[in-house]
């Protein structure tokens, strides 16, 4: 079989590289918009779960020159750093060992990259198994090719470009990003990307520029990161900085959000990110940081930026379904989430994982494979989608007692290991221990859900009692599109799942995700993450919070 991937950026080229390993295709094409290898961006995080996938396909993370030039293909130049400090509004800086082993027992590792350096190493492995490699089933990476175009028939998928190429396969799969055109094109009324209100600062600093970094009045920062080998967070109501070091420490990668709600910077759709000057950033930072006791140093850090760059943070509702006959979606283009958990490239190495498992056990079975690999993802990735959105502390409020004790009942972090705030749990072990290649011997009955993953644990869960309303809803009325839109405020929320309406405005405070969740989901169809993939339980559970059927008309 012959698979045509869209999109050379981490996930398409990862994807190529696991779907030559399952041992089903003859040929892997990639085909990129873009003429020559690029990303916009600066520092990412590849967790314990994607490392394992990268070391099981040969990409080395860590084996570049890490004082070699910028943009060559090379090994990846990561940066393994010890530790996490937290530096809070009221002073105080906590400090937190990065877990490198994890509960896999693997050493997979925690690796701090710059994005061009990722991609390049990522280049380089599929290099080995280029055209002229004499190796089988070759990975062609073809450039300046915009896609414009797709068509199935029975047993193929073509798609056509804009300078008048085509590509035939058996499986087409859209490794393009948020603004991706697989989506576009294939789902053609799917829900469009969203702003979240939140700007943030994006840039790097060279080591030697980060020595010499000085507070405006000339005296020397108070926690200068050139004397930590750590991802340092500095954290306020409305604003957030995190720095860490790449390329095997010789840039220090910068990013700073602050939550901008009045911002026009992004109201129109004039591209995700722009260049800003040094005298923007450090006006804006100084803004938002006002009273803060990092504030000091984060002026300085960000008027050190080398070309930096200004970004509008923006996410997707969760899409119900991936899969269109022999059409798949992957990575941001399926799932896009905030890179407050540090899980965006990790997520599309699983999906890239899951596929070529499911081909290698479905072999020439198409529908099979793609069905069984939505169903072992889907839920995985949404979580990740849905959670990065509350990492944002101005989306949710304070936990209550009553979240805090079933938080502390379940014992798992919903926070990635580098947020200090544990969030009633230290187990960490279903983000950074989880192996993407097991995918279970046969094609799963349904889509996975929560109680799929947590089976082994669920008596531990055994007993937990969900909040019930004193009146609950009767879900007897008939509501439309235009009534749902009104109850619209986090005090006033209703959302529709799977055809139904439910009020969750007095339930939101008693879940564990708090009211942060009446605030993404006022007024909007929530189906893709509430949807029937939940537990029986939950699904009877929301049945007391139903105000009636959703018509249409």
């Amino acid at each position: 079989m012959r698979a045509v991937i869209v999109g050379a950026g981490m996930g398409g080229l990862m994807t190529a590289l696991a779907l030559r390993q399952s041992g089903v295709f003859a040929s892997v094409d990639v085909y990129e918009q873009t003429k020559v290898p690029s990303t916009a961006g600066a520092g990412l995080n590849i967790p314990p779960n994607g490392a394992r996938i990268c070391r099981w396909l040969g990409v080395d993370l860590d084996g570049g020159d890490s004082k070699g030039p910028d943009g060559v293909i090379d090994g990846g130049r990561a940066a393994i750093l010890e530790s996490t400090r937290q530096f809070n509004a009221d002073g105080s800086v906590t400090k937190r060992p990065f877990d490198h082993v994890t509960a896999a027992g693997d050493g997979a590792g925690f690796h701090h990259m710059h994005r061009l350096d990722l991609l390049m190493c990522l280049y380089k492995r599929v290099s080995d198994f280029g055209m002229d490699s004499g190796a089988p089933c070759p990975i062609a990476v073809h450039m300046d090719c915009r896609l414009t175009q797709l068509r199935q028939t029975a047993g193929e998928v073509i798609a056509t470009f804009s300078n008048g190429r085509t590509a035939t396969g058996e499986l087409l799969v859209g490794a393009d990003g948020i603004n991706s055109a697989t989506l576009q094109l294939a789902w053609p009324n799917s829900r469009p990307k969203r702003w979240t209100e939140v700007t943030c600062f994006r840039g790097l600093i060279p080591r030697t520029g980060v020595a010499s970094l000085r507070k405006a009045n000339g005296n020397p920062l108070d926690h200068n990161p050139i004397n930590s080998f750590s991802m340092d967070r500095h954290r306020a109501d409305r604003s957030g900085a995190t720095t860490y070091w790449v390329r095997g420490g010789e840039l220090l990668n910068v990013w700073i959000a602050h939550y901008e709600p009045e911002s026009a910077a992004f109201e129109q759709e004039e591209g995700d990110w722009f260049p800003v000057s040094q005298q923007e950033i450090v006006r804006e930072v100084g803004e938002a940081f006002a009273g803060h006791p990092s504030r000091d140093d984060l002026i300085a850090l960000s008027g050190a930026i080398v070309r930096p760059t200004k970004w509008g943070l923006y996410d997707r509702d969760a899409l119900e379904t991936w899969v269109q006959g022999r059409i798949c979606l992957l990575g941001d283009a399926a799932h896009p989430m905030l890179p407050t958990f540090g899980q965006g490239a990790a997520q599309s190495f699983e999906d890239a994982a899951a596929l070529a498992s499911a081909f290698a056990l479905h072999q020439r079975d198409v529908p099979t494979a793609l069905l069984h690999y939505e169903r072992v993802r889907h839920y995985r990735a949404t979580r990740f989608q849905l959670g990065s959105k509350f990492a944002f502390d101005h989306l949710r409020a304070k936990d209550t007692a009553e979240q805090k004790a079933l938080l502390e009942r379940l014992d798992e972090r919903v926070s990635p290991a580098f947020a200090h705030d544990k969030r009633g749990g230290e187990d960490d072990s279903w983000i950074y221990a989880y192996d993407a290649r097991k995918i279970g011997s046969e094609l799963p009955a349904k889509r996975l859900g929560p109680w799929d993953f947590r089976r082994t644990a669920k008596v531990r869960y055994g007993g937990i009692k969900l909040w019930m309303p004193a009146n609950p809803a009767k879900g007897t009325r008939r509501v439309t599109r235009e009534e749902v839109a009104l109850h619209n405020t986090q005090n006033d929320c209703w959302i529709i799942i799977s055809g139904k309406v439910y009020d969750i405005t007095e339930w939101a405070p008693h879940h564990p995700g708090g009211a942060g969740i009446a605030r993404m989901y006022a007024g909007k169809e929530a189906t893709a993450e509430f949807g029937d993939y939940h537990s029986t339980e939950a699904v009877a559970h929301m049945a007391n919070f139903c105000v009636g059927a959703l018509v249409e008309n």
